[in-house]
């Protein structure tokens, strides 16, 4: 679990903010990191998403690819060079803000995590707005 915005530190994401995330950011995706990118120039890291679900997205960041079957998406998420983002295994919810056409990273917990925490919380009745997880 990370988050980063434009002017944020790179603080792993409460509980709470992943539950706000789904609810309020530009985009909600579930997919894995096929690459992660750095660009020291420009002090910023691309994640390329593949193998994607799109829960939600403000844009068009995120579109079908042609060439895979089944319609999966994919795009590519921003984030800070200082997070140090690197690739990992498994299925993330990749959460964020859209600033002139470009995804930036906000929340990404491990899928697995988020659906245990959203769960809980759902029993709880402290979720802030109901989230498909189908």
């Amino acid at each position: 679990v990370f988050s980063s915005a434009l002017t944020a530190s790179c603080r792993p994401c409460n509980d709470s903010e992943i539950l706000q995330a789904i609810c309020s950011s530009d985009f909600v995706v579930l997919g894995c990191i096929r690459n992660v990118s750095h660009d020291p120039e420009q002090q910023m890291s691309v994640i390329e998403v593949e193998e994607a679900r799109v829960y939600r997205q403000r844009s068009g960041v995120f579109e079908r690819d042609p060439v895979l079957s089944g319609g999966h998406w994919h795009g590519h998420i921003h984030t800070l060079l200082q997070c140090q983002v690197r690739a990992g295994a498994g299925q993330f919810l990749f959460t964020g803000t859209e600033h002139f056409g470009e995804a930036w990273l906000s929340c990404a917990p491990r899928f697995k995590d988020f659906q245990t925490l959203y769960h809980s919380a759902r029993v709880a009745q402290k979720i802030p707005c109901d989230f498909s997880l189908v």
